[in-house]
């Protein structure tokens, strides 16, 4: 900016020589102010300076109330991801924000950055104070300032661990350090389970009846709204099947929901436990962990040894057992029992460890679903594509399966087996985006639908 300077000196001398004697000022000096103005409004690269640019950046730190850590995990994790929201000082949250769903990420710290630095938050330069609210975790869809709440996939726990923050109030561009404190808006519980003969558990699963699966929260007033659907949950459970654990919407009222235990996908042994049936426990309130020591009984009851609520709130004990039950239990959709079609994988993306059932009708041997072919003589051995009906065409209609290596691409992919083709297929994986198109990956488990080839 050193033209700028020498400019202003040469005024100054001007302005020296015709004090004595003013003379009107003549047009080429009215370019010369013309010309100072813009070079005062750009920079010297050319660059049109901002003035907002001119307040400081905001230096955000983010903890969570209580623990300061999120329930799911022991720390904040690399690449977690807040929204934040900034607001004049003491107005409420609305169209008119000056900042709006910003992405900021950490890198397992309490410290967080712009995820794109072209959309940091700058504090404004005329001294004002502002006010910020936040979410966790982030998402790109909101609209009307509301977050969908969706807790029917309990597979990633810390994606469906919604907190909020609203305290960081009254910061202005010569106090920049925001300091949000978050809490937990939604319950937990945790089930530590173990067989009194220590069998096997790594086939078990949990599913919670009857629970609320969906809803809103309003990030202007803080609020949860009322279940908008209750359905069956299959709790997460570790790899042993010793720990099970489900994050669920504050419950006001147990009566009507029930654990379910059942140790195989064949159904030999089903427990039941009514979630009222533990008279300490009957609720389940916002940022609150319940935990429940679970034992199951040879003569196929179902204890529970212990109970209490941790983390936030010191809570009761109680012991409960409950009969062993003839009674069907719930089916979760995109079970292997009740796989999801290939049309409702097409729309279920996102959700893991899930069973989907098709015909095989063919593979594809390029980098997209324009290269499908149902030529057996041209199969890719890396992978099939499944649809709902033998002899299908439309690739609308169709999935890619990406078969990795091992056992399950050896006995699966149509150029070592060609006979597979339009033979029917369960298949177990993660549903996520193959060849730009919706599919499934990270192939688990197969099982044939019929006679197997």
């Amino acid at each position: 900016m050193k033209r700028v300077s020498s400019l202003f000196t040469h005024r100054d001398i001007a302005i020296g020589k015709f004090h004595r004697k003013p003379k009107k000022i003549r047009p080429s000096f009215s370019l010369l102010l013309l010309s100072l103005l813009c070079i005062i409004l750009y920079s010297c690269e050319g660059e049109t300076i901002d003035p907002d640019k001119a307040g400081r950046s905001l230096q955000l730190h983010a903890e969570i109330e209580g623990l300061k850590t999120r329930a799911t995990h022991s720390s904040w994790e690399n690449e977690d991801a807040i929204g934040v929201y900034m607001i004049k000082a003491g107005q409420p949250l609305n169209s008119s924000a000056i900042s709006q769903n910003v992405k900021y990420v950490t890198a397992g710290s309490s410290t967080f950055k712009p995820a794109d630095e072209t959309e940091e938050i700058i504090l404004p330069f005329d001294g004002s104070t502002v006010d910020f609210i936040s979410y966790y975790p982030y998402r790109a869809d909101i609209n009307n300032f509301s977050f969908p709440i969706d807790l029917t996939d309990q597979s990633v726990q810390a994606g469906i661990d919604l907190m909020y923050s609203d305290n960081a109030k009254g910061f202005d561009s010569k106090n920049p350090n925001v300091r949000m404190q978050f809490t937990h808006q939604l319950s937990k519980i945790v089930l530590n389970i173990v067989h009194e003969q220590s069998i096997d558990l790594s086939e078990l699963s949990v599913i919670i009846s009857n629970a609320a699966t969906r809803a809103t929260f309003d990030l202007v007033s803080g609020n949860l709204s009322s279940a908008l659907e209750r359905g069956d949950i299959k709790v997460n459970i570790h790899s042993n099947g010793s720990v099970a654990e489900a994050i669920l919407l504050p419950e006001p009222d147990l009566s009507g929901m029930n654990l379910w235990f059942v140790l195989d996908e064949e159904e030999t042994e089903v427990y039941k436990f009514p979630l009222a049936d533990v008279f300490e426990i009957n609720a389940f309130e916002s940022s609150t962990i319940y935990t429940y020591n679970v034992t199951l009984f040879t003569e196929r009851i179902v204890a529970v040894t212990e109970s209490n609520i941790t983390a936030w709130i010191e809570g009761p004990s109680a012991n409960v057992r409950t009969e062993r039950t003839s009674e069907t239990p719930p089916i979760i959709k995109g079970s292997k029992k009740k796989p999801f079609t290939v049309a409702e994988a097409q729309t279920n993306q996102g959700k893991t460890g899930v069973w989907v059932e098709g015909f095989i009708a063919g593979s594809t041997s390029g980098n997209s679903m324009n290269h499908f072919t149902p030529d057996v003589s041209e199969a890719s051995n890396s992978n099939i594509v499944l649809a709902d009906a033998p002899d299908e065409t439309d690739t609308d209609k169709m999935i890619p399966v990406e078969l990795g290596s091992g056992n399950i691409r050896a006995a699966v992919n149509l150029r070592e087996n060609p006979d597979n083709l339009n033979k029917k297929v369960k298949i177990r994986g993660d549903l996520e985006t193959y060849y730009r198109v919706p599919g499934l990956r990270d192939i688990k488990d197969y099982q044939w639908v019929g006679p197997e080839p």
